[in-house]
């Protein structure tokens, strides 16, 4: 072969492992494998004690408390909801929930994995997690 060959069959090569992985991203970035509605845990769950006071807790009514206000904007929904707050990172904002489409409230998944190695299966330590969403202004 000639140096000129291995070096097309090199960036053959190359854009063909590109587009490989530009696939496995875009094929990856559509599950929503870690999304867990709160229903989906009550198939399990609906007999402990957590997941019964967790059904009148204000985080089960957060999206209810939320559309009460005026002033209502999608950024609320960080909080205000599991589903915006779960959502796949690389979807356009134009597909993202809105307060009207929004339709898990802060639920389980929100905060909690099975198996996360973090007291109480937390996705984050709680010093860190809860203040992501408890703050004393949030803004619109």
């Amino acid at each position: 072969m000639l140096p000129g060959d291995v070096i097309m069959k090199r960036k053959r090569l190359f854009i063909s492992l590109l587009i490989v992985a530009f696939l496995a991203i875009v094929i990856c970035a559509g599950s929503n494998s870690a999304r867990v509605p709160s229903e989906k845990c009550g198939d399990c769950h609906s007999d402990s004690q957590i997941y019964k006071d967790w059904q009148i807790s204000d985080h089960a009514m957060s999206l209810k408390t939320l559309l009460k206000e005026s002033g209502v904007y999608q950024s609320c929904l960080k909080c205000h909801s599991a589903s915006y707050k779960l959502s796949n990172p690389w979807v356009s904002r134009k597909d993202l929930p809105t307060p009207r489409t929004a339709s898990d409230p802060v639920s389980c998944s929100a905060c909690h994995r099975h198996d996360s190695g973090i007291e109480s299966n937390l996705i984050m330590t709680s010093d860190k997690l809860c203040t992501t969403c408890h703050i004393l202004f949030c803004g619109g």
